[in-house]
């Protein structure tokens, strides 16, 4: 039976159509894993590397979760290339940067303390802040944990210049998390200005917001006593057995960590390469994998290093009613609370959850997750409550209109059609 799959690459203006004859490709070989599902592995692995070499990613991870397990798996292209060098091709084990998809830990750590009763959603922020924080246009309204987990709470996204003024390469960031916070919402910290609120009232407006999301997980360490970093490590990647997946450099293996390029197309069709810090910097690339990357003070907005395979336990935990294996995480009922639509929707239509958003899938399901994206990586995390579906694919590049999202969110899309036709 011939299957047809259409692969909508708007912004490279390319349409490939998958049918029943193998699918020529001349790009290196991707390393795959399969479980026993019946299904064409070879013509599948065909099809994504064409998509990956399309695209123009130096590499990438993908995994297709399906009834809660990796049923799936497979790594395209290069964690490293000649610049910084030396070439390493992208492997089940290769770390890289999945940026935004890091928030999906917010909202997982807050319902775990709102289970036990720590904490309402509705509750004033400041109850549990040092310090007080109103937009000063709405000083009488409180923020609320609800408004920080929607992107409803009128803080608003920093601008680009502000956020590419405060990376560092090569190292952990000597500005701490906790410092970085009091002094951007603060009145009068050095990082505070006029621009960290917007002019609308609190929980009126979705404006997407990485200070808002911080400022829960800011919240929550004062409710448990300890580095949101340290909580997450205990609560969530210890239990989920992610036993490489980190918010900090100095905890991974250098010999593991991809580097994260921006991608530039040129007229003729061909690629280059820029590692992210030597594009955010205007200099030649140099220095080793290490000099590479990049680091940031607000890692919960979206520092995880971590791979395709060991990420995906997250999403094997929201189809499976909260647990993995014996550990619970969550309650089916707070996974649900994740999954309720807010009534605010990204400007494109996508739907905004607690902590999730999503758009819907090929058939029109609703699809739930979180995408990333910054100089030089890209992710893209998307299940489907529905068919119990879901897939997770990461680059470590990007545009500088930061489009390799597109790419990602269409490859999770058609690998979740697949198997929704597969047996």
């Amino acid at each position: 039976m011939q299957q047809v799959i259409r692969f909508l690459f708007g912004w490279l203006g390319l349409t490939v159509l998958l049918v029943a004859a193998p699918v020529p490709v001349s790009a290196q070989a991707g390393q795959e894993k399969t479980s026993s599902t019946p299904f064409s592995a070879p013509r599948l692995n065909a099809f994504v590397r064409q998509l990956v070499e399309q695209s123009g990613a130096p590499g990438v991870q993908a995994v297709l979760v399906k009834d809660g397990k990796i049923v799936w798996s497979g790594n395209y292209g290069d964690a490293v290339l000649d610049s910084p060098g030396p070439r390493r091709p992208m492997r089940d084990d290769s770390l890289i940067l999945i940026a935004s998809t890091s928030k999906i830990l917010v909202p997982i750590a807050v319902l775990q303390q709102m289970e036990k009763g720590k904490l309402s959603l509705d509750d004033d922020i400041n109850k549990y802040l040092p310090f007080s924080v109103r937009n000063p246009g709405w000083p009488d309204i409180p923020i609320t944990w609800r408004m920080l987990l929607t992107h409803t709470s009128s803080i608003d996204n920093r601008t680009e210049e502000f956020t590419n003024s405060i990376y560092v390469f090569g190292r952990e960031h000597p500005v701490t998390f906790d410092d970085y916070m009091e002094n951007r919402l603060r009145a009068n910290g050095r990082y505070n200005d006029s621009k960290v609120f917007r002019p609308g009232k609190p929980g009126t407006e979705r404006i997407y917001s990485d200070d808002g999301i911080c400022l829960a997980a800011y919240a929550l360490e004062h409710i448990v006593h300890e580095s949101f970093a340290d909580y997450v490590q205990q609560e969530i990647f210890k239990p989920l057995k992610m036993e490489s997946t980190s918010y900090f450099l100095a905890r991974l293996p250098v010999d593991r960590l991809s580097v994260g390029y921006v991608v530039d197309r040129k007229p003729n069709g061909a690629f280059a390469y820029l590692s992210a810090p030597a594009s955010l910097q205007h200099k030649p690339v140099g220095g080793s994998v290490l000099d590479n990357e990049t680091s940031m003070p607000d890692y919960p907005a979206g520092r995880v290093y971590t791979t395709a395979s060991e990420y995906a336990h997250l999403m094997m935990v929201f189809l499976n009613g909260g647990t993995l294996d014996g550990a619970r995480i969550l309650s089916q009922s707070s996974i649900n609370l994740m999954m309720m639509p807010s009534g605010y929707r990204n400007l494109d239509g996508w739907n905004q959850g607690l902590g999730l958003h999503g758009p819907v899938d090929l058939h029109g399901h609703q699809l739930w997750g979180h995408d990333g994206q910054e100089p030089g990586n890209a992710s893209a995390f998307f299940f489907n409550p529905e068919t119990r579906l879901g897939a997770f694919a990461i680059s470590n590049g990007n545009y500088p209109d930061f489009s390799m999202n597109y790419a990602l969110l269409d490859l999770d899309l058609h690998l979740m059609s697949w198997f929704e036709n597969s047996d």
